[in-house]
Parts: C-alpha cells; sequence; structure tokens
C-alpha cells in the first residue's frame, strides 16, 4: 500500500509539472475516474503544488478550462497560509483545470470525466483547421480557418486540423468539432489520415464512438442512426456511443482491411462485408453515396465470430494503380497495373474494381462471393496465372488475351516465395483475365479459387465488374 501511495504521489506531481507521459497520463485518468478517495488526495496535492507555484511566481496557467471545479470537490481541510484564501482558491483550481486539460480531449488525450460516465463532450468554440483541397466548395486551398462546425450539401474538401489529424469529407456532410482530438459526424462520411501526430483521435456518433489508433479509416454515419466503420491502415476501437472507454466496454478492435457496423446505439457490433470507396485516396464514400451503379453488394457466408474482413468497391476505378486489395499488414498498398511496356487494357477502363482480401483466411476453405448486380455486365476474373484455374472458372467464364499484375507485393509471403523482384527490386504477380457476360440484373457467385483442404501458395484472384 505505501509503494502504491509513493507511485500515486509520483504520478500527481508529474502530471501537475507536466512532464507525464502519455501512458501515465491514460493511467492517471483511469484512477481518476475510479477512485474517489484518489481524486481527494490528488485535489489536496494540487492545492499545496498550487500554493508554492504562487509564491514562486510561476502561475503561468492556460486560461481555457472546460472542466467545472464541481466535479473535483476542494477538500475543507485546507492548510492556512497567511495571504487571502481567495488568492488560494483561484490558484487550486487553475492547477486542478489545467492538469485535466492535460489528459482531456485537449491536445490528444482522451474526454473530462463527465464524458467518460456518458455526458457528451462540450463543444469548444473553435477548432483551427488548414484548407488542403477543395472543390466545389466556399474554402480555398491555403485558407486557415476556425470552426466548431461544417455543413456541406455538396463537393469536397481536405483539411487538417491543428492537432494534426488531416479529414476528408464529401458533401453532403455534417460535423462538429468538440476539440483538435475530437469531432463529432452528424450525417455523411469522413475519412482521417491522424500520421504519427494525432494517435488517439476520436470520431463520434450518436450510436457509436471509434478511437484511432493509427493511422486511416473512415465514418459514415446515416439518417436511419447507423454507423459504418473502414479501417484503411491502422487499427481502430470501437465504443457504443456516450459509453466510458474500457477494455471490457470495448465492442472490437478493427485493423486494416476490415469494417463494421452499428446499427443504433444499442445493437450488436456486425461486420460490415463490403465498402465503398473513392480510389483516388482510399476514402471512404459511405452511406449517403451509392455504392456503384451496377454493384449493390458484395457477400459471402462466413460466419466466423470477431471476423470483419471486408469487399471493397471503387466504382468506375479499373484503371493504372487501382487499389487491389486492402489486407492486413504485407500488402495493404497492392495495385493492379499493366504489364511491363504494355498499356493497361482498354477494355477493363472506367470497370468497378472490387478488391478482395489475402491472407491465410483464403488458405482455409472459403465460402462463394456473391455479387448482387443492379442490371446486365460483364463480370471479369483476375486470376493469379501460376494456379491451376478451378473447375467454375473454366466452366462459366471464358479466358481473355489480356493480362494484368499485382503488387508491388513483399517477400517471404506464401504467395510470393518463389518470385524473384524486378528490376525495380519489387515483386508482382501476373494475373490471366476471365470474362462473363451477364445479360440480367440478379446475383452472380463465385467460387472458391481452391478445393478444400488443398494448400494454395497463390495470390486470391481480383473482380471488375463493368456495364454491358
Amino acid at each position: 500500500m505505501k509503494n502504491d501511495r509513493s507511485s500515486f504521489e509520483q504520478m500527481c506531481h508529474a502530471v501537475l509539472e507536466g512532464t507525464a507521459t502519455e501512458a501515465e497520463l491514460e493511467q492517471f485518468r483511469q484512477r481518476m475516474h475510479s477512485s474517489a478517495a484518489e481524486r481527494k488526495a490528488y485535489a489536496e496535492q494540487a492545492q499545496m503544488h498550487a500554493l508554492l507555484t504562487w509564491q514562486k511566481g510561476r502561475a503561468a496557467v492556460p486560461a481555457p478550462f472546460v472542466l467545472a471545479p464541481t466535479d473535483f470537490p476542494v477538500p475543507s481541510n485546507i492548510i492556512a497560509f497567511p495571504f487571502r484564501k481567495a488568492m488560494l482558491a483561484a490558484a487550486a483550481i487553475l492547477v486542478i483545470g489545467f492538469a485535466f486539460w492535460q489528459i482531456a480531449d485537449h491536445g490528444g488525450k482522451d474526454g473530462v470525466i463527465a464524458a467518460a460516465e456518458g455526458v457528451p463532450p462540450t463543444v469548444e468554440k473553435g477548432v483551427s483547421i488548414d484548407i488542403l483541397a477543395s472543390t466545389d466548395s466556399t474554402y480555398q486551398v491555403g485558407q486557415r480557418v476556425v470552426l466548431d462546425s461544417l455543413d456541406m450539401q455538396s463537393g469536397s474538401l481536405r483539411f487538417r486540423i491543428s492537432s494534426g489529424a488531416v479529414v476528408d469529407v464529401e458533401g453532403p456532410v455534417g460535423l462538429e468539432f468538440v476539440s483538435p482530438m475530437r469531432m463529432r459526424l452528424l450525417r455523411g462520411s469522413a475519412t482521417t489520415d491522424v500520421g504519427s501526430e494525432a494517435k488517439g483521435f476520436v470520431v463520434d456518433t450518436a450510436s457509436a464512438t471509434v478511437l484511432d489508433i493509427g493511422t486511416r479509416f473512415g465514418v459514415s454515419y446515416a439518417d436511419d442512426g447507423s454507423t459504418d466503420i473502414v479501417v484503411l491502415e491502422g487499427e481502430v476501437q470501437v465504443y457504443r456511443a456516450g459509453v466510458p472507454k474500457s477494455p471490457e466496454t470495448r465492442l472490437a478492435s478493427l485493423y486494416e482491411g476490415e469494417a463494421a457496423r452499428m446499427v443504433s446505439r444499442d445493437a450488436k457490433i456486425q461486420r460490415l462485408q463490403a465498402a465503398a470507396l473513392r480510389g483516388d485516396r482510399l476514402a471512404i464514400r459511405g452511406l449517403n453515396a451509392p455504392d456503384s451503379s451496377v454493384i449493390s453488394n458484395v457477400t459471402d457466408n462466413i460466419k466466423n465470430a470477431n471476423f470483419y474482413r471486408c469487399y471493397t468497391i471503387v466504382p468506375e476505378g479499373m484503371a493504372e494503380g487501382a487499389p487491389a486489395s486492402l489486407t492486413k499488414q504485407g500488402h495493404n498498398k497492392l495495385t493492379w497495373n499493366s504489364l511491363p511496356g504494355q498499356p493497361f487494357p482498354e477494355e477493363l477502363q472506367g470497370a468497378d474494381v472490387i478488391g478482395t482480401f489475402q491472407g491465410e483466411r483464403i488458405r482455409q476453405p472459403l465460402a462463394d462471393i456473391n455479387l448482387e448486380l443492379t442490371r446486365p455486365c460483364a463480370v471479369y476474373v483476375l486470376f493469379d496465372s501460376r494456379a491451376k484455374p478451378p473447375e467454375w472458372l473454366q466452366r462459366d467464364f471464358i479466358k481473355t488475351e489480356m493480362r494484368l499484375r499485382s503488387g508491388p507485393w513483399w517477400p517471404n509471403l506464401v504467395a510470393t516465395d518463389t518470385l524473384e523482384p524486378d528490376e525495380n527490386d519489387e515483386i508482382h504477380i501476373e494475373h490471366t483475365v476471365w470474362r462473363k457476360d451477364v445479360p440480367k440484373a440478379g446475383t452472380v457467385t463465385l467460387g472458391a479459387f481452391v478445393p478444400k483442404r488443398d494448400k494454395y501458395p497463390y495470390a486470391m484472384y481480383g473482380i471488375a465488374v463493368k456495364a454491358l
């Protein structure tokens, strides 16, 4: 107990002096939430620190505090010093406020205790943002503005918040800026890249709270109250809206290539099987934009618990450099490219490209993939040229003369173990292109690429769809 108390006093000292690390601040915040006795002990230390600080002429405390002193009561047994009580109380409140300002959303830490207990965080009077890109909006590239909200009916915008987070939005969209490290999505979609500066950034909707661990993710909120989350790179943690964040209340940790949906605040989190993306910057199109004019959905019947891998759809995105797959570490930058010295096949240009997922999952028995089409289409399967085509592919599709390659791949993977790097020291896999014409709207089923229980040291096939 003595060691624990000593450790807590050292932690308080580090917080008050501003030397606490992010891990120490998080630990301190959790202890403040869970122990009234430690909140009281901290208040006592904060008062003593305020007295010493004031006496030494160092009471330079930032002014804008959100925390109310009533949230952390000041004990009555204050040690008397020979100057006015009002000055003492003011200094104590300022220092207490400053310490909790440090561990709040401001500057990269989590919300204040009131927010952690389910009360929506208070919106500050404005957050500074720099406009990085603007299409059909009232903002100009290079402009710096202070906003507490953003409402766009149309157009697109990319901006950097003062915390370092870069956000892409496309109208219609509505946002509130709670703090430099917290944003509330009221409608539409937003894609956030926190880079290395803004890890811990939070996006709230009415049904979910998404905590970013790093680095790029998309959130979409619909009028019916549902929230979609797609992780493009890194990791996020998902909680119910207004619920304290802890390992016990966490609904899921999602990694790159994974996606989930919350249909309401009280619903169970579920796998989102397909997500529509903008291909130019890998940004979520979301629930306010049609997935595609030819594809209404992509599904399979995988029922594994805690499985969140998703298929991606980039409408009219097939071209040089189109995204081939969003997968876990190793090859999350896979793109489709022409063979060296050859043009990209004109027939495939402008097709909707469907990103499948790679990795160990495809070396296990995999369910069929179902494409729900809204009109007559040509369906293309991009198959690893090293592998033997399965029976369903040979039966239902025609092999064309077109070829593509996917890459760059990492070495030392099952799918690349026998391949040598090219002249650019990159590894690519060549694919044959198979075509099937579908005369009317309906569901097209693509089978497994390998018989059950067979080893499959090849890349998963890709898919493209183009209206006839």
